[in-house]
Order: C-alpha cells, then sequence, then structure tokens
C-alpha cells in the first residue's frame, strides 16, 4: 500500500482485503498530544534490505506465496482496482474532468504495476521507483538489479518469474481490464531528486509507498514542482499505527499466530515483529505536518475500516491495563492515510524548508 519512493513496495496492493471504509476527520487526540516518533535518516539500497535472517526469510517467501497464490492473486488485483477506481473519481472531481488524455506518474508503481496499467490505458504514464522492476526475465534485467538493488531483491524477483506469478498476475489483470496490459514506462529515480521539469505532470499519484520513504517531506516538495498549475496529488499510506503498519507479512497474510496485537507499539514485545521492509515510523500527526506544510490546503484524513470486533476486544483489554495510552483508537484503527491536493492554477511554488521541518518534527 509505496520507492525514495518504493522506494518500491513489494507488492502493489499491501493493505490485506478489507471491509467498507469510513473517513476519520481531522487529527487523532494521541497526535494532538504530540505522541510521535522523529523521522528517520536515510534508507540505504533497496527498501527490502532488512535483517530477516534465513529462517525469516523463509517464511516470509512462504508467506509471499500465500498471498500471490492463483486464487489470492484473482481477488487481489480485483480489490486493487476496486480502490483505484474510488481513487480516480474522487481525483476527476478535483480535477473538474475525467482522468483521461492526461499526463501521469506513479511514485512506487511495484513489481506488479497494477495501479500504472490501470492508468495506462486511458493516459500517458510513467512511474519511477528507486528499485529496478523487471519487466521481463531475462539476464541483462537480472545483471541490472543485482547491481542496483543487490541478492535479495534479485532473487525475490526472479523466484516470482520462475514460479509465473507475475506472468499469472499480468494475465489476470489483463482479463479484468478487458484489454491487453499497455508498455509500462518505469523509470529508475530517486523521488527526491526528480528529472522532470517544472509543471509537467496532471495528475501524480502513490499508493503504498510513502510509509518507506525516508525523507517524505523532500519528495512532496518535488511533487508540488513537477505538478502543473491546476494538477492533482493523491497519495495514499499505510499508516504505521495501526496493528499491520509494522509490515510483518505473517499478520498481512492472515498467519499471525500468537503473535500480540500492536507488538511493534508494545516495548516488551516489540522484537517479535519481523518487518519485511524499511518504515519511516511517522504518526498522523507527521504526515499533517509534511503536507500542508508545502501544500496549504492539503486534505489529510486517516482512512479507518470496519475492524473485526476481536481487534476492538484486544484494543479494550489493554487499555484496561495501561496499554497504548499514548495513541487513540483511531489511530490505532485506521489502517492509512489519504493526502488529496490540487495545485492552485496561480500557484507561486516555495520550496519547503527541509531541515526547518525534520527539527519540528523531532521536537514534536
Amino acid at each position: 500500500m509505496f520507492l525514495a519512493l518504493k522506494s518500491s513496495l513489494l507488492l502493489s496492493g499491501f493493505y490485506p482485503r478489507r471491509p467498507s471504509q469510513r473517513r476519520v476527520q481531522g487529527m487523532p487526540k494521541a497526535t494532538q498530544n504530540g505522541a510521535a516518533a522523529a523521522e528517520p535518516a536515510g534508507l540505504q539500497g533497496s527498501y527490502v534490505q532488512t535483517n530477516l535472517g534465513l529462517v525469516g526469510r523463509l517464511n516470509e517467501f512462504r508467506n509471499l506465496f500465500r498471498i500471490w497464490g492463483r486464487h489470492a492473486t484473482t481477488n487481489r488485483i480485483r480489490h486493487d482496482l476496486e480502490d483505484v477506481r474510488a481513487h480516480e473519481l474522487e481525483i476527476s472531481a478535483l480535477l473538474g474532468a475525467p482522468v483521461a488524455g492526461l499526463r501521469l506518474l506513479e511514485i512506487g508503481p511495484g513489481q506488479q504495476l497494477t495501479q500504472l496499467a490501470y492508468f495506462g490505458t486511458k493516459n500517458d504514464v510513467v512511474g519511477i521507483d528507486l528499485d529496478v522492476i523487471m519487466q521481463r526475465l531475462d539476464l541483462r534485467s537480472c545483471l541490472r538489479t543485482l547491481k542496483q538493488n543487490g541478492w535479495l531483491r534479485t532473487c525475490k524477483t526472479v523466484g516470482r518469474k520462475l514460479a509465473r506469478i507475475d506472468a499469472h498476475a499480468r494475465k489476470e489483470l489483463a482479463s479484468q481490464l478487458g484489454q491487453a496490459v499497455p508498455n509500462l514506462r518505469v523509470l529508475q529515480m530517486d523521488a527526491t531528486k526528480m528529472f522532470f521539469p517544472d509543471n509537467h505532470f496532471d495528475v501524480v499519484f502513490s499508493l503504498c509507498t510513502f510509509e518507506h520513504l525516508p525523507n517524505p517531506a523532500a519528495v512532496v516538495s518535488e511533487i508540488r514542482r513537477v505538478l502543473k498549475p491546476g494538477g492533482v496529488m493523491f497519495i495514499g499510506l499505510h499508516l504505521f499505527t495501526c496493528d499491520s503498519g509494522c509490515h510483518d507479512l505473517r499478520i498481512l497474510a492472515g498467519q499471525r499466530g500468537d503473535l500480540p496485537y500492536w507488538a511493534h507499539l508494545r516495548p516488551e514485545h516489540e522484537r517479535k515483529i519481523r518487518p519485511n521492509s524499511y518504515v519511516n515510523r511517522l504518526r498522523l500527526a507527521h504526515w499533517v505536518r509534511i503536507f500542508q506544510s508545502n501544500m496549504p490546503g492539503c486534505r489529510v484524513e486517516a482512512v479507518c475500516c470496519d475492524t473485526s470486533e476481536l481487534s476492538r476486544l484486544e484494543l479494550s483489554k489493554l487499555r484496561s491495563q495501561g496499554e497504548l495510552m499514548d495513541y487513540s483508537d483511531d489511530e490505532l484503527l485506521a489502517y492509512g492515510v489519504n493526502a488529496v491536493w490540487r495545485k492552485p492554477p496561480q500557484d507561486k511554488s516555495r520550496r519547503l524548508d527541509l531541515q526547518d521541518l525534520a527539527k519540528d518534527l523531532s521536537e514534536t
């Protein structure tokens, strides 16, 4: 749910399957009180370069195959397309026109390129990612991936392709789109230093990527620069403070076993977490500050799902024991954050002072 960038989120549509959503307006109580982690230092290499150990990696691969099995792939792509169509309606409402015939940038399209393919059926699209996105299996692509992203990303990508996971996903995507997947342009690029000229794109879009960025404020500043006056930005990200925000694949695959709820927020259980990727640990207050400091009027909303009774019972139990008191219920139960902004037609662009913002966040 991504680069720089996703820095590339391993899976497009990384959120677990969820019921209907509701939006929580405003900022949760806990973040208003200032309980928030400081913005982290830089990220080195591919975002998947986390230390899980051999057994951890084997379990990760097993869970990934469970998530992307043939039946699961059909359902996941259907839900991903339902989501992107809903986002498209929101973008269209702000543009005052259909999202068609436009120049669109996706930051962190991921390995499956689902959103980029959907928008590419009607628009001129390009994706950027720190990771090499290997669209076909050949020696040159493998060597480039190995050089740029390391052995782990290369092994994951080659394993997916040899297991025909990518081929099946592409075939299923074409079936659900009702047409062949178009040729897609994906550039390896740092989203904090984009090569594009000013005022270049009508739409900038990203899902499940910003939680992996070590310097999201710099990316927001670049988005404002490359977005045309009157253009629209839509960012959806996976909120760290939700139960699955730690990106432990056991939770995402529905195989948590005895792993406690919100273990990554509870010091006595934090060491039990096995995140499969780097996450920046930012909370809602940080995201509000990052977007609205550089994009006045940007709408930043926590997006919630109808959580299970079990989750609410667990939260009630933890509350009675005095745990997680620095977090509001909405902050813990929201699975993500959406940030939506239309660049003013007569925009007087100003670059965000990133050092001052980082200082403000560390003091929050």
